[in-house]
């Protein structure tokens, strides 16, 4: 394989892939296309099929996509008035240079997705492109579809900036695409039902964008137009085309929708239109080429040694949201409102299904209502987009929060700190098993009479007793036996709930290992990045704030006690305190034990 950078009069540069046959002497030539996730440098397997066959092999970036990107051209990101048209130029030009010097009959294009569209759009004037023309999971000519896809995007673009990239709408979008599968647990699992697959596409710096509201008013703009083709347009006679999905395909519905798309073919003019389902593919299945053999599917049918035929039965836009909204929990033939549909919007904080819920109903409404106006579309998207907003924020913010409470566990673990969550009255609510430990190792005797839910509340309540009554409330260094053990602090976080009974109002955190001495490299490393001490002031604080006496830092150091001195007080002035309880506090207050 080689690549090209074709120059554009405007426009970023385009990237434009090669793979040259040899050993042929019939010049053959092949443009393979890309779809919205994915980029030309993903298709190499599929190139490389056709490439054994004797065919020469073409592929590019559309501008927006892969690395036809620059300064004025992101990632993610078409021009919202040109986009469109733009990425139709940039189509001609693949398919110009891919097919110079090739005889009609020896052309074929093989197109998913965008790219799919972007080719109906070519071929509207130009009529003897490629004898030989597969269409992979093309976006369906469903014109309902379409407008709730534009009427989003346009809502989003008066919302937020149209050239900055929003994750809602490509949310949404494959939420809604992926709503049939039972083993969704990433928008990407639209692609594939490989895991591996996915991964590498999302872990791609040029797969995987996410768009901007320009983008995706512009696909949805296609999505019309690709399918609206002038009265006398017609392909040039002896043209074949071959649709191909998956059989989990999330954009033919297990090819629900291809009788339109092949109505639309013949009236056109192309007269041999086949169709094969690819079991157990998804949408992405042009990646996947080590494991259908995709190549020799499209190449047995070019060359008439096979003759696809899937069947299956036409699926109206009306029935298809009927029988999904019935499969999300409620009756079709219930009446929503607004008021109802931002009902929906909030449940989705706990129920993600929900938002696709809403789509499926504003589309099974407007299929039913006929032909809906692009202006009517709009403004009931736009009267409810606010409640969509905040409720996607809340769920992106309760998400985050629980990501984070999950790190934080791991890493609370990992330092061996004992945490426990405590009501107003001091009653132990919460704690993980590093706090139960040095509960266990504070007062062995009660551990001893066993019942350990009991024994944790009793030795909780015990601990809290040692500790001076006249800061009860404050925040405050938990001593036992003359040496501090814990800190109980009361975080703003948890006022409301603080000021109800039996809710989380404080917590305590424990320190695991207090009675040894000593300090885990950790917790030295985890000190000297937070409060820029040295190894040996990390070490003395910790020290301090274990309970060690300066004599005893100083013999277990092999330093002298002055020494020690000394290093402490450049402590004192790093962390901000001026005592070595103040330490031992700052040290024990924050999040992960120790540290703040």
């Amino acid at each position: 394989m080689d690549y090209r950078l074709l120059p554009q009069k405007s426009g970023p540069t385009l990237m434009f892939r090669q793979w040259k046959a040899r050993g042929s002497n019939v010049e053959r030539a092949v443009f393979v296309g890309h779809s919205q996730p994915t980029h030309s440098g993903m298709l190499g397997p599929l190139a490389e099929g056709f490439q054994r066959q004797g065919w020469h092999v073409f592929s590019g970036d559309v501008r927006g996509h892969g690395r036809s990107t620059d300064d004025t051209q992101i990632l993610g990101h078409l021009p919202a008035k040109t986009g469109w048209q733009d990425a139709v130029t940039d189509m001609r030009h693949f398919l110009e240079k891919s097919f110079e010097q090739i005889a009609w009959e020896n052309r074929m294009v093989v197109v998913p997705n965008i790219t799919a569209l972007l080719t109906l759009e070519v071929m509207k004037d130009w009529p003897d492109l490629a004898k030989h023309i597969v269409l992979i999971s093309p976006p369906p000519n469903q014109k309902t579809l379409a407008l709730f896809g534009k009427a989003f995007a346009m809502a989003r673009m008066r919302m937020r900036n149209a050239d900055a990239p929003d994750e809602q709408p490509l949310h949404h979008l494959y939420a809604f695409l992926g709503s049939h599968l039972k083993d969704r647990s990433h928008p990407a699992d639209v692609m594939s039902s490989d895991r591996a697959l996915i991964q590498k596409v999302v872990n791609d710096p040029y797969g995987w964008p996410i768009p901007t509201p320009a983008y995706w008013s512009n696909i949805f703009e296609g999505m019309l137009t690709s399918w609206r083709w002038p009265k006398d347009a017609k392909m040039k006679p002896g043209t074949r085309c071959l649709m191909m999905f998956g059989g989990e395909d999330a954009m033919l519905r297990d090819g629900g929708f291809l009788a339109p798309i092949e109505r639309f073919l013949h009236q056109i003019g192309i007269d041999d239109v086949a169709s094969e389902r690819v079991n157990g593919a998804r949408s992405a299945l042009f990646l996947e080429e080590d494991k259908y053999q995709i190549s020799q599917r499209v190449l047995d049918w070019a060359e008439g040694t096979h003759r696809p035929q899937a069947d299956h039965e036409e699926m109206a836009v009306a029935d298809l949201a009927s029988s999904m909204i019935t499969h999300m929990g409620t009756a079709q033939n219930t009446e929503l409102g607004a008021s109802e549909l931002v009902e929906l919007c909030y449940n989705a904080i706990d129920d993600e299904s929900r938002w696709t819920e809403v789509i499926y109903r504003m589309i099974y409404d407007a299929e039913l209502e006929g032909d809906v106006s692009e202006e009517d579309m709009q403004a009931r998207i736009s009267q409810l987009m606010p409640h969509w907003e905040r409720a996607f924020t809340l769920n992106q913010q309760v998400m985050m929060n629980a990501t984070l409470g999950i790190l934080l566990q791991t890493v609370v673990e990992k330092l061996q700190i004992g945490v426990a969550i405590l009501d107003r009255d001091g009653e132990l609510l919460h704690a993980n098993e590093t706090y139960r430990s040095l509960l266990n190792h504070l007062f062995p005797d009660l551990a001893a009479q066993g019942n350990q839910d009991g024994y944790d509340h009793r030795a909780t309540r015990l601990l809290l007793a040692s500790a001076n009554d006249e800061e009860a409330g404050k925040d405050r260094v938990i001593i036992f036996q003359e040496k501090p053990v814990g800190f109980q602090f009361y975080p703003p976080a948890l006022h409301q709930t603080g000021l109800q009974r039996k809710k989380p109002a404080s917590i305590l955190i424990a320190r695991s290992g207090a009675e040894s001495g000593e300090i885990s490299s950790d917790k030295k490393v985890l000190a000297e990045l937070a409060y820029g001490l040295t190894g040996k002031e990390a070490e003395i604080a910790l020290g301090v704030a274990a309970g060690q006496s300066l004599d005893e830092i100083a013999e277990q150091l092999g330093i002298y006690v002055s020494t020690v001195r000394g290093h402490l007080k450049k402590s004192f002035q790093k962390v901000g305190v001026h005592s070595q309880a103040e330490l031992s506090a700052r040290l024990m207050s924050g999040p992960i034990g120790w540290l703040k």
